[in-house]
C-alpha cells in the first residue's frame, strides 16, 4: 500500500514537471501577474484605431476579437462589428504607425 502512494506520488511530481516545461500549459499565475504589470505601463490614453473598407476610422479604448467579431467595449454601451467590415491590413498599419499593437488572432500579417 505504501509503494502504491509512493508512486502516485512520483508520477504526480513527474506531471507537475513536465507542465512546469510544457510550453502549451497554462500560464501560472506570476505570468499573468507579469502581463498584468506589463498591461498596466502603457498609456492608457492610446487608442486602437480601427479602419472600416469604407475608409472610416474609430478610435476605440477596450476591445475584443471573438471568432469573426470585434467588441467594442465602453461605459455607455457594448458594439459588436464583424472583422469583414473592417479593413485590417489597413487597421494594423495605421496601430503600427502609432505604435500601437493591433493583431487579429488567426490572420497572417499584411492581410
Amino acid at each position: 500500500m505504501a509503494e502504491e502512494m509512493d508512486q502516485r506520488s512520483l508520477e504526480q511530481q513527474r506531471f507537475l514537471d513536465q507542465q512546469d516545461q510544457d510550453p502549451y500549459a497554462l500560464p501560472s499565475a506570476s505570468s499573468s501577474r507579469e502581463h498584468a504589470r506589463h498591461n498596466e505601463t502603457n498609456e492608457p490614453g492610446q487608442a486602437t484605431v480601427l479602419v472600416f473598407r469604407d475608409q472610416r476610422r474609430e478610435e476605440v479604448q477596450n476591445y475584443a476579437i471573438v471568432g469573426q467579431t470585434l467588441w467594442i467595449f465602453s461605459p455607455q454601451r457594448t458594439e459588436k462589428i464583424p472583422l469583414a467590415e473592417l479593413d485590417l491590413a489597413a487597421s494594423a498599419k495605421a496601430n503600427e504607425d502609432r505604435g500601437v499593437e493591433f493583431r487579429v488572432p488567426g490572420t497572417a500579417e499584411g492581410q
